[in-house]
């Protein structure tokens, strides 16, 4: 049976609604007042996720006026408030189970930290809905690199023929999957690729939608 390989943040879990509902309540637990463009600041700081850490730290220490304690801590309390925020999407468990009807073996291959990562899915009733997940930090390599889908492969006791990725991230997720030789479908989320960047097979809107476009394929 093929893989279909997928993403965690923003594809299987809604991050970008977490990390701004948490920064939103992060800016007015400190100031007492929930600045929007303070909290579009920190937002953007943040990178989607995908920004080194210490990056991200330095500038939320400046923002925010954060002590040298206080700064070496952020990242732990960012991490806390992702997960204390996260919400479930009830349409994605639905989705995976089509993909597993039709003869695909869902499994999650991610960038980042690999209890934080481990923590969405479990929090997020996911665990049972998924094969498995490779976690870069856990293999010492990330995504663009095809390493990292040629790992998955191997723990999911199966092959890269005929596999698809599903993620939002146009370098990470499509240019790995072109790295790989993967087909591969974008999750757009309201933006449009850079004439630069990897072209996936297919371009969707949301989970339920990408899962759709991989079946549809394959009729």
């Amino acid at each position: 049976m093929p893989l279909l390989l997928v993403d965690l943040d923003n594809t299987l879990v809604d991050r970008a609604a977490s990390i701004a509902r948490w920064a939103k309540a992060y800016v007015t637990e400190r100031t007492g007042v929930a600045d929007p463009a303070l909290v579009s600041e920190i937002i953007r700081a943040d990178g989607d996720g995908l920004r080194p850490k210490p990056e991200v730290a330095a500038d939320l220490g400046r923002l925010l006026g954060l002590s040298e304690a206080e700064e070496g801590e952020v990242i732990t309390v960012l991490r806390a408030g992702v997960l204390e925020y996260l919400r479930p999407d009830p349409a994605v468990a639905p989705a995976l189970g089509r993909a597993r009807e039709a003869g695909y073996v869902p499994f999650v291959v991610t960038n980042g930290n690999v209890a934080q990562q481990e923590n969405k899915l479990r929090m997020m009733g996911l665990v049972e809905h998924v094969t498995g997940m490779v976690v870069s930090e856990a293999v010492g390599v990330r995504k663009p690199d095809p390493t990292i889908f040629e790992v998955a492969a191997r723990a999911a006791g199966a092959s890269l023929d005929g596999a698809w990725m599903i993620g939002d991230s146009a370098e990470a997720d499509i240019g790995g999957a072109a790295n790989a030789g993967l087909r591969s479908v974008w999750l757009s989320r309201g933006r449009t690729l850079a004439a630069d960047e990897a072209r996936p097979t297919a371009i969707a809107a949301s989970f339920p939608e990408a899962v759709t476009a991989v079946l549809s394929h394959r009729s």
